[in-house]
């Protein structure tokens, strides 16, 4: 049976893919290359089916995102070109005609090439559309359309300079920014820049302008010995604590365990796991919608799932192959 709902099918880019994204509801799929392409494909009676193949970008095409909803078929793409595109699908135009998703908005004011981009999660009270990004010059910006009725007028809200110094082009490097999933408590986003991760907070006034924020770095997460490959923030689902997964050059994938104290004016951050079982380079991390179990891929080419057992301690559970 599960073999039947597993089906490779052909993307046809000319180049790696490098970064593969479904809608909220599963249906759609859309994926990003080194060609400078973005292919969408249409799930229909369990074959994916190409919706659209278009140039995105000037160059390498590293991630892409659906967002929810509620904002529409909107797909937001960034590249080694510096650029941010946000692209709206327009279904009054044919499957494959060049024409099926129109780009309503780009964003060019990274001063590098851009490598990680993710949504914030919305509320009732928070329900625009926002999100962050982080590129080579090492500056976190934050970008929210502070106008529904126009998905066009992106705004650059926020903006703080995560490395201190310039990045050697000789020199390899990478970057990852994911914002906290949970729904209440604080407004939270862990960037890495390098072998350095870091814990940033909203501390904005809500008596303040509604139209500025401000985000503090308050803790490291530690014990990194080569670049973060890969960051991914646990849902909450109630839990009391927030669980943050890294994928690292050196090999390990590390659990950190992060507690808000004082009200959450103090954390503490807590190193609980680390595994090298890949016996090599670490490239994704990413949790499950409940945030209990943890898949992460590497060098071996291989799929490794961690779960935690009854003593909090989390074990390998499955390992899942290309056969």
């Amino acid at each position: 049976m599960m073999k039947d709902l597993i089906k490779p099918f052909l993307t046809n880019h000319e180049d790696i893919v490098l970064d593969i994204t479904y809608d909220y509801y599963g249906k759609q799929l859309a994926t990003c290359s080194a060609d400078n392409h973005i292919k969408i494909f249409d799930l229909n009676n369990g074959n994916w089916i190409l919706n659209e193949s278009f140039k995105a970008h000037d160059s390498t095409i590293v991630k892409i995102l659906f967002t929810k909803p509620e904002f529409g078929n909107l797909l937001i793409s960034i590249s080694y070109d510096r650029c941010i595109k946000i692209w709206q699908e327009q279904f009054d135009e044919l499957l494959c005609s060049g024409l099926r998703w129109k780009r309503i908005c780009i964003i060019n004011d990274s001063y590098g090439p851009l490598y990680d981009l993710c949504l914030s999660p919305t509320t009732p009270i928070n329900n625009s559309l926002k999100f962050a990004t982080i590129g080579s010059d090492g500056k976190l910006r934050i970008y929210e359309n502070l106008n529904p009725c126009n998905l066009s007028l992106i705004e650059l809200i926020f903006e703080i300079d995560v490395l201190k110094n310039n990045v050697n082009n000789q020199l390899q490097s990478d970057f990852n920014v994911v914002w906290s999933k949970s729904l209440n408590g604080l407004d939270l986003i862990c960037v890495s820049a390098l072998d350095q991760a870091y814990i940033y907070a909203n501390t904005t006034n809500d008596a303040g302008d509604n139209n500025t924020i401000n985000f503090e770095m308050k803790c490291l997460l530690g014990d990194h010995n080569g670049l973060i490959r890969s960051i991914d923030w646990a849902p909450n689902m109630g839990k009391s604590y927030h669980l943050i997964a890294t994928g690292c050059k050196d090999g390990y994938l590390r659990i950190f365990k992060l507690i808000e104290i004082n009200n959450n004016l103090e954390f503490k951050i807590e190193l609980i796991d680390s595994f090298n079982d890949h016996k090599g380079e670490i490239w994704k991390v990413s949790w499950n919608t409940t945030g209990t179990i943890l898949s992460s891929c590497g060098d071996d080419g291989l799929i490794r799932l961690y779960k935690s057992n009854y003593a909090n301690k989390f074990q390998c559970m499955s390992i899942i192959t290309s056969n």
